[in-house]
């Protein structure tokens, strides 16, 4: 299981009560960010493409992670990192492509 950063320390009420302010703002800043993609057109062929390349990167994130928890087992959390912030970065783009209007052609 891919380790989350600080998920060895002893759990209390207020590090619980962090981790839940911190998930209600990122889910905060994500509806914002949906509602600011609308105002952009993007081409049917673009969004298509972006959809594509979404499919290849659940298999190329699902392999990502399987090296980040092996990596993590002998002690090294890089390519854990490398897998979650890239599929963060994915998940914006993938947002924006589906939120943004259609252009018409």
């Amino acid at each position: 299981m891919v380790a989350v950063f600080g998920s060895a320390e002893p759990q209390s009420l207020t590090t619980n009560l962090i981790y839940i302010a911190a998930i209600l703002l990122s889910i905060y800043i994500f509806i914002k960010f949906c509602s600011w993609a609308k105002s952009f057109k993007l081409s049917g062929t673009l969004k298509k493409i972006i959809f594509i390349l979404t499919g290849v990167g659940l298999v190329v994130f699902n392999v990502l992670y399987a090296q980040g928890n092996a990596a993590i087992k002998a002690g090294d959390s890089s390519i854990a990192l490398i897998a979650v912030a890239g599929a963060m970065v994915w998940v914006f783009v993938f947002a924006f492509a589906l939120m943004a209007e259609n252009k018409p052609e």
